[in-house]
Order: C-alpha cells, then sequence, then structure tokens
C-alpha cells in the first residue's frame, strides 16, 4: 500500500526539529503494564539474554523493582535476608556463534549491572548442526530463517536445563507488538495497524515448544494480555520515531545522531533502567552471529551440484530449493522424517486445500501470508479455502 494523506510526518528528518516524546501519561501505563506482568512472572530461574533493548528491559527492569522492594523491607538500608524478596532472576544466557557477534558486549555489561551469573556460549559450526535434528523434529520445519534463530534458543534452553534451572524468560513478542522490525518502518499508520493487528493474531514463537519438549518452563512477559492490548492502541508515532543519540552515549548505543527506532514507546518508558534502551534494533541472527550460516553452508557445494538437486528435488517432492542452507535443512527433515507422508505429523499435509507454492505443504492457517513450513515468501497466491467458498455462496445468492 503506498503512503496516504494520513501517514504521519517522518518526525526527525529536519534536524533542526525538537525530537518527539510520548505523551508521558501513555508512557507510565506501558512501564506500569509491564512492571505488573513482571511480578507475574518472577521469580523464574534465568533469561537468555541476548542484550538487545527486549531482554535489557526485562532483566534491568525486573532488578530495579527487587532492589526497590528489598530496601523498603530492610528499613531503606539493610541487606538483611529475613524478609527480603526473592531475586526476579539468578542466571543470564548469551548464546554466540562467531566473535564476530554484537549481543556479548551488551549482554555482559547487563549482567554485571544486575549480578546474574552469566553464561557466555560459543558455539561451532558442528555444534549448531547438532541442534538441527532436535530443532526439525520439534518445530517440524526446514525454514532456513526460522532454523537460523531457532538453533539458537535451543542451545541456550539445552544450557539452561544443563545447569539445572527449571523456568527460562524471554524477550518474545516485543518487536510484534511494538513495530521492532526494520521492514515496518515505512509503512503508513493504517498499514501499520492492519499488520500489527494480523502479527498479534499469527505470532509464534519457537521457544515454546522446544522448552516444553526440553521439560522447561518458559516465561514470557511481554504476552501478558494487557501488555498486548496496550500495543494494538499505539500510534505509529508512539510505536515508530526518532531518537537523539547524545555524544556520552555513543560507545553504548553505538549509534549517534537523530536516528529511527522501533519500539519507541518501550524505549521511552525503560530508558532510566535499560542498558540497550537506544541500542541499534538487530536480528537475533546478526546478534548471535549465525548470519555465517548460509556462507559456510554455500562453501560446502558447487553451483553445478546445487543445480542438479534443486531440479531432482523439484521433479520428485514437488518442493522448490532456494539455496544450499534450505538444501541442507531439507536433507535433515528427510531424515526426520521420512518418505511415507502418511506417517507424517497432522500439522505436515499435503493433501491440496491450502497449499504453500514452495513446498505444497498445506499454509497452517488462513492469515498466514508465509509458509512456516519451507519459508516461502509470500505463500497465498489465492484466498483461503474458506474465504473463497464465503465468496461463492454469497456471489451464488446475489445472482438467485
Amino acid at each position: 500500500m503506498s503512503a496516504t494523506p494520513q501517514e504521519p510526518t517522518q518526525v526527525g528528518e529536519d534536524a533542526s526539529s525538537a525530537p518527539y516524546r510520548s505523551d508521558p501519561a501513555r508512557v507510565q501505563e506501558l512501564r506500569r503494564l509491564l512492571l505488573q506482568s513482571l511480578q507475574k512472572s518472577t521469580p523464574c530461574d534465568c533469561i537468555l539474554l541476548s542484550g538487545g533493548v527486549d531482554t535489557s528491559i526485562l532483566t534491568e527492569a525486573a532488578f530495579a523493582v527487587y532492589n526497590q522492594s528489598a530496601g523498603s523491607e530492610d528499613g531503606g538500608g539493610g541487606h538483611g535476608d529475613q524478609g527480603r524478596p526473592a531475586k526476579p532472576l539468578i542466571g543470564a544466557i548469551t548464546v554466540l556463534c562467531t566473535d564476530q557477534a554484537t549481543d556479548e558486549f551488551y549482554a555482559t555489561q547487563i549482567a554485571a549491572r544486575t549480578g546474574l551469573v552469566h553464561q557466555v556460549v560459543k558455539i561451532t559450526l558442528d555444534s549448531v548442526l547438532e541442534e538441527l535434528d532436535f530443532c526439525i523434529r520439534t518445530l517440524q520445519t526446514f525454514d532456513p530463517m526460522e532454523l537460523r534463530n531457532s538453533i539458537v534458543i535451543a542451545r541456550g534452553l539445552s544450557i539452561a536445563k544443563s545447569l539445572g534451572y527449571k523456568s527460562v524468560m524471554t524477550g518474545d513478542g516485543a518487536d510484534e507488538l511494538f513495530a521492532g522490525y526494520s521492514f515496518l518502518h515505512n509503512m503508513s499508520a493504517e498499514r501499520l495497524q492492519a499488520y500489527s493487528d494480523r502479527l498479534t493474531k499469527t505470532m509464534r514463537f519457537s521457544g515454546v515448544i522446544l522448552a516444553k519438549t526440553l521439560g522447561l518452563q518458559l516465561v514470557q512477559p511481554y504476552l501478558d494480555p494487557e501488555v498486548i492490548a496496550f500495543s494494538q492502541q499505539c500510534t505509529r508515532d508512539e510505536k515508530i520515531n526518532y531518537h537523539d543519540h547524545s555524544k556520552e552515549r555513543e560507545w553504548q548505543d553505538r549509534l549517534s545522531g537523530r536516528q529511527l527506532h522501533g519500539k519507541f514507546i518501550l524505549r521511552e518508558a525503560f530508558e532510566g533502567e535499560a542498558f540497550s534502551a537506544w541500542r541499534k534494533k538487530e536480528p537475533i541472527e546478526v546478534g548471535s552471529g549465525t548470519t555465517v550460516l548460509p556462507k559456510l553452508f554455500q562453501e560446502s557445494m558447487t553451483p553445478e551440484d546445487l543445480k542438479k538437486e534443486q531440479d531432482r528435488i523439484l521433479a520428485e517432492e514437488g518442493i522448490k530449493i532456494r539455496d544450499v542452507e534450505h538444501l541442507q535443512y531439507f536433507r535433515v527433515f528427510k531424515k526426520v522424517f521420512g518418505d511415507d507422508l502418511s506417517t507424517y505429523p497432522e500439522k505436515l499435509k499435503k493433501d491440496g486445500r491450502d497449499p504453500c507454492p514452495g513446498c505444497g505443504f498445506n499454509l497452517t492457517s488462513p492469515e498466514q501470508t508465509f509458509c512456516v513450513i519451507c519459508g516461502q515468501w509470500p505463500a497465498r497466491i489465492l484466498p483461503p479455502p474458506e474465504e473463497i467458498a464465503k465468496s461463492a455462496t454469497t456471489t451464488s445468492t446475489t445472482s438467485s
């Protein structure tokens, strides 16, 4: 959809204009709701700490509330254990795939500021591949983007379990609810609202089923119903706007001057506590370093061999393989689930009812515009069958 006259002005394009600030009452309301959600979610054993704004807020806001409560319990200055509330978190786990991963600096700072027992896990390509069977079997997918992200989450959860933790907190939902993804930032207010409403209905997080399979409890404070309801009432300006980065914070934010940010009101609500409040948004695969995987896979096969495999799989299976990484994940998928479609889980159906054009497996919901099995986007050529049938019925009734 093209920009409409109702689309708000891109605040901050004029460097001389005053920086945007959300209504203080709205900022305080979001702060209250998330702190309330955190109080319901804690104590929790550990957090998967990327060091991004989402987990920075959860970690540091939780400890701000804890320290305030502990201070009041101790008469304002004591440190005795009697009557002192339990710590909201004990440990933090950060998973990195390369030395170039950007998460380590931020996660280390946050863990030190809050006194968490911090486990930094640096994994090799071989250990990444060890997680593939588990992720593909559990998530029933060979979508590269999903697996690149989920490998990191799975390793973090596995480490949590090995350390004896029972409950794990994640920052799931903040990007979806408060327009954290950069591809949303040029949308008009109308289109952003429609897209956000659809995201709220279709968002899914691999950590949920991975944690359940490992016998862990997953804690997701951003998915509290009241936080979700608040996000649906946010304006475009409250979600996406410009912030002036001071010279004093350049080392911390790794940004300078006026920069566009998603999750704007969320950042405002916790800029006093969160070390990463104004950190640039980076996808999980950038922060953890799994962006190296496509290149490493690409180097393992010649273009000619890839083309042969692509042609063979398309002819035999009706599946479009996009690149070497996609091929490697599909091979593991076939190893895990075999050739007999009748033995596949319920999610993996190929009955032609609502097929993905990339793999032929049914799309998982009428709202889905991408395929969660193979990663095809856009995956919907025609409206869902239910809508086609409804349209046909309406047309028939009108004609008669």
